[in-house]
């Protein structure tokens, strides 16, 4: 961490006019939530359960065997079909006979076919500073009592909207003939806080009268313009405030 500090202010004081007021090293609580989700297997429907679903819908049918005999296939493809659409809750059977539910017009009219698959479990981090949600590979460091927290730490809890927004784009997958999208989330938990580090510089540069943070986050490996903002919104008037004062005493 020191190599790096030294580093980065090495680059900072390049500009022969800017100048280091003041420097440290914080951590950044990111919250770590375990979430689980449901997908399917979206396809186009094939021809034989378009025709089965319109059968349906126009007529009275209780028994495979019916439908067999008037598109001469097979009675037994046709009972695993019809298993496989009360499954998918896109027929029921009433009292008249097998009838579409509202998935299963909905479907026919898309000439779609969703499948449900086998769900997932990803690690979501959210930082509530930067209203931020990210896929992990994995939970890094704990909190870390010889580094003070972030000044302006908040807290939030998880919107599963946006983490199934966050689940869609990054485990949504298409293949030649059919799509596994993910289609709710299941189950979402925080399972602990990790501690990013953080090195922040109070610059000031005496050409342009002007002071200004650097934050470095070394999850991204970048200055962070958020956190930069959010410390000169609050502290750039009591840093001028103080310079002044520094001059008047001398």
């Amino acid at each position: 961490m020191d190599k790096l500090k030294n580093d980065l202010r090495t680059s900072l004081m390049a500009n022969m006019d800017v100048s280091v007021v003041n420097e440290q090293v914080w951590q950044l609580p990111v919250a770590t939530y375990g979430a689980s989700f449901a997908r399917v297997k979206r396809l186009k429907m094939d021809i034989l359960m378009k025709m089965l679903l319109l059968a349906f819908q126009e007529a009275d049918i209780r028994r495979a065997a019916t439908l067999a005999d008037m598109l001469f296939v097979e009675e037994l493809f046709i009972r695993d079909l019809i298993d496989k659409m009360q499954h998918s809750l896109l027929i029921r059977l009433g009292s008249k006979g097998y009838e579409l539910t509202d998935k299963g017009y909905g479907h026919l009219e898309k000439g779609i076919f969703e499948e449900a698959v086998d769900g997932g479990e990803a690690l979501i981090s959210y930082s509530a500073v930067h209203d931020d949600y990210r896929l992990l590979v994995k939970s890094s460091s704990e909190l870390d009592d010889t580094l003070v927290v972030y000044r302006y730490a908040l807290e939030g809890q998880a919107d599963s909207e946006r983490i199934h927004e966050l689940l869609s784009t990054e485990k949504n997958s298409a293949e030649e003939g059919f799509q596994v999208i993910v289609t709710d989330i299941t189950d979402c938990e925080q399972l602990d806080t990790e501690a990013i580090p953080c090195i922040e510089f109070q610059l000031y540069d005496q050409k342009q009268d002007i002071f200004y943070a650097r934050v470095w986050n070394t999850r991204t490996s970048a200055w962070d313009e958020t956190l930069e903002k959010q410390i000169e919104e609050r502290e750039i008037v009591q840093w001028r405030e103080a310079m002044e004062q520094e001059q008047v005493e001398a």
